[in-house]
């Protein structure tokens, strides 16, 4: 019987790893030099934490959790998203008393059960960060400059940001009012669904997909003037307003240009006032590439203080997609290490016992492990991308002496350079050690300047 990844999940083979290991080098550098430290979280945890925090009414909720029990009968998610666990983490392990105001950052899986399509897998993989301590909203700027950072040092290019605010809770309560008003005379045309949902959370018919009842949550019952074009549809007070206008502000200040103009909300219930996407292209309809924003009140709903929160989070294998897009033809993977090839199959230990010095100095080195001819060596070590090869003989052996080749470039049917030299046995390790063409740890990638 042949086994298959299950669907919406997939497999990462070396050549994809070494992308995705650029972004999370990427992501990990550039959120510590924002000030952020790494946590891990579970992968499976209560469901109530997200029934709590992302909201019954969501599709996440509703649809697209993984959840079941475990032998103890508890009931059991696969994480969906990141923000709940590390608020619980914050708060479980007393960060809000030990540390007050806190920078974190993850990577990892989750998971949704929702139809695969492209870019959107049922196991996908994100990384997020989260303030945690602070309702200020240079902390919104500066989570949003690292964000808009991180997918420029991953080479996304063609990327714009949506910016708006949610308001406070008491905006809400006045946008659900205003939109049940509008919405009332026209509920019979709404989507089940949305019907459904139409007095517990009237919000969810801004999302909905269905052309009908999109349009009628977005009818434009007031001009542009009238509403102030703050942030249409939602109606906020003062104080949010001035929190939206100095948040735009910075982000002018830092020259990091946004889009207000185009309407928009997040579907998770805990956000409060500033929400922002990123949406890119190459990613068809569902174009987001990273979004987050504010959360007020999930802190202390969690049993926590009153303390505001900031984050966000993106797809990487969208990242992946985007950065695809943006390039407009690959350039030849750089060669890496080397690949120390024996003329004879009696010189396998002593090949082995050199290519170890090698890698206890970082050195990536490959050797043949079967005894295949020389020919058939050289022809491997240019399949795995080497960037030269040394070649053991018993002469050399015998002349404490060892042969250097460099091998041409990846796309050059050509493989071997006429770069040769010969090198004092006794001096190899250290002289390869040390020699700048000969590049370490093989396989990953720096993500500076793209993937």
């Amino acid at each position: 019987m042949a086994f298959q990844a299950l669907r919406g999940t997939t497999d990462l083979l070396p050549e994809e790893v070494a992308r995705w290991s650029a972004v999370e080098h990427a992501a990990r550098r550039l959120a510590r030099v924002y000030g952020y430290r790494e946590v891990r979280t579970p992968v499976i945890e209560e469901a109530g934490l997200f029934l709590r925090s992302v909201g019954e009414t969501t599709d996440i909720v509703q649809k697209e959790m993984f959840r079941f029990k475990d032998r103890g009968e508890h009931d059991i998610v696969l994480r969906p998203e990141g923000t709940a666990a590390v608020v619980r983490a914050y708060l479980e392990h007393h960060l809000h008393k030990t540390e007050g105001f806190a920078k974190l950052f993850y990577l990892g899986p989750m998971f949704r059960a929702e139809r695969p399509q492209a870019g959107r897998f049922r196991q996908f993989h994100q990384y997020g960060v989260e303030a945690i301590g602070s309702a200020s909203p240079w902390v919104d700027v500066e989570a949003i400059t690292l964000c808009v950072h991180i997918l420029r040092e991953c080479g996304v290019k063609e990327a714009v940001v949506w910016l708006s605010s949610m308001g406070c809770r008491n905006d809400q309560e006045n946008t659900a009012a205003d939109l049940r008003g509008r919405l009332t005379p026209h509920k019979s045309k709404l989507c089940q669904e949305c019907q459904d949902r139409f007095e517990k959370n009237v919000f969810r018919v801004l999302d909905c997909k269905n052309p009908t009842c999109h349009e009628l949550a977005w009818e434009k019952s007031y001009t542009q003037e009238e509403r102030g074009n703050v942030s249409w549809p939602f109606l906020l007070c003062d104080e949010c307003v001035r929190h939206d206008q100095e948040v735009q502000r910075a982000l002018r200040q830092l020259d990091i240009p946004f889009e207000r103009s185009k309407p928009f909300t997040r579907g998770l219930d805990y956000y409060t006032r500033t929400i922002f996407e990123v949406r890119a292209a190459g990613l068809g309809a569902q174009d987001a590439v990273a979004a987050g924003g504010r959360y007020d009140h999930l802190v202390e709903e969690f049993g926590g203080p009153s303390m505001g929160a900031f984050g966000f989070a993106a797809g990487i294998e969208r990242v992946l997609m985007a950065v695809a897009h943006g390039k407009s033809g690959e350039a030849p993977a750089a060669r890496r290490g080397l690949y120390l090839a024996a003329a004879q199959p009696t010189l396998v230990g002593e090949t082995f016992r050199l290519i170890q010095r090698l890698r206890e100095r970082g050195v990536m080195t490959l050797m043949d492990y079967d005894g295949k001819s020389l020919k058939a060596q050289l022809r491997e070590a240019d399949q795995a991308g080497c960037q030269a090869v040394a070649i053991l003989g018993e002469r050399e052996l015998k002349d404490r002496t060892i042969s250097v080749r460099e091998l041409g470039p990846r796309s050059c049917s050509q493989t071997l350079g006429k770069s040769e030299r010969t090198v004092p046995l006794d001096v190899f390790v250290e002289e390869i050690a040390q020699s700048s063409g000969i590049r370490h740890h093989c396989g990953e990638k720096s993500a500076q300047g793209g993937i």
